[in-house]
């Protein structure tokens, strides 16, 4: 079955975690950044992962090899901009893409430099390639929750200009509670929050998440199904997971994914969607997840539509937004651009 021909919506997908190599390479080369090989070949090794990661932080450690080239407005505009036509060609209607600004504020280069510039990225992308977006802003765990504070003052700013929400990513060993007036300050400012718990931390993660963040999606929450209480309020509440199945199993989240919890939340009623997380480190595209949830739980094309229902429910959007999503999923087209008999 071919699954660039359904129409798909990714909800969790890192803007510098689908960087291709080859851009990686020229970009470094263009800021004198230093890379641990000078061929696309030799790079592959040091920018994905593959049998050979271990844990999530085996997984991050890809990142310290190539943020550093990215620092710069014709980076960050251009990894936008290709991540549309990439989007596109894999069959992706609407995807809300993130990435955490501080770490591109190099003080030359501000984080609403970078904002500005990916947000310009995405806006050609969609002229070009016909493809919808968000984006998601990151705070850190990890970092001074005055960065977090910063980074939702700079969500709020680009609020109309097609930021949609913000999210808290990062070591789950740092507390989320320390981050929380900058997420109140999201919620009096009508900012959608999804929040990264659960993947390698324990279910309180999650429960946190939403009782002291206010967390309407939560990212991964691979660990949810270890408290039944939890999974109930959770599918009572309509709170949406961001299953991103085939890093969970890179970063050792699950053992395997037929352990995957998918199938058991789904079946107690939670709204659970399939992403990609960081396509380019793990090779992979949204139909390839598609792919590999119909073979591991024999989910069929009603089970596909009740998904992109799920996302379409989910998805930081307008109504008419949602209204043109449900449109396009009715269509037997697989022509991405937007018809002019949209609703939109």
């Amino acid at each position: 079955m071919d699954f660039r021909a359904y129409p798909k919506i990714d909800l969790h997908l890192h803007l510098d975690g689908a960087v291709r190599t080859r851009t990686i390479l020229e970009q470094a080369e263009r800021l004198r950044v230093r890379l641990p090989a000078r061929t696309v070949h030799g790079l592959e090794k040091h920018v994905t992962v593959g049998r050979d990661c271990r844990s999530l932080r085996d997984f991050l450690d890809r990142f310290d090899v190539f943020l550093p080239a990215l620092r710069s407005a014709e980076s960050m505009e251009r990894i936008a901009y290709e991540l549309c036509e990439d989007q596109a060609r894999d069959g992706v209607v609407y995807f809300e893409t993130r990435f955490a600004p501080l770490l591109q504020d190099s003080g030359a280069f501000a984080m609403e430099d970078s904002v500005e510039a990916a947000l310009s990225g995405l806006r050609r992308g969609e002229r070009d390639f016909g493809v919808r977006w968000g984006m998601i802003l990151c705070c850190l765990r990890q970092e001074n929750p005055r960065l977090s504070l910063n980074t939702v003052g700079v969500a709020r700013a680009f609020r109309t200009r097609g930021v949609v929400g913000v999210d808290l990513a990062g070591d789950e060993a740092a507390p989320a509670s320390s981050h929380a007036e900058a997420f109140r300050r999201a919620r009096r400012a009508d900012l959608p929050i999804t929040i990264h718990a659960g993947e390698a931390g324990p279910a309180e993660n999650i429960r946190e998440a939403i009782e002291v963040l206010g967390a309407s999606r939560i990212g991964h929450g691979t660990k949810l199904a270890d408290d039944p209480r939890l999974v109930e309020e959770v599918a009572r509440r309509g709170i949406a997971i961001e299953v991103c199945l085939t890093s969970n199993l890179q970063t050792r989240s699950v053992s395997s994914l037929s352990r995957h919890p998918f199938a058991r939340l789904r079946k107690a009623g939670v709204r659970v969607t399939i992403n990609t997380d960081d396509p380019a480190i793990s090779r992979t595209t949204l139909s390839r997840e598609y792919a590999r949830a119909a073979k591991t739980f024999g989910l069929t094309r009603r089970d596909f539509g009740e998904l992109y229902e799920n996302s379409v429910r989910a998805a930081f959007v307008s109504e008419p937004m949602r209204r043109w999503l449900r449109y396009r999923a009715s269509t037997k087209s697989t022509t991405l651009r937007t018809s002019s008999q949209s609703p939109v």
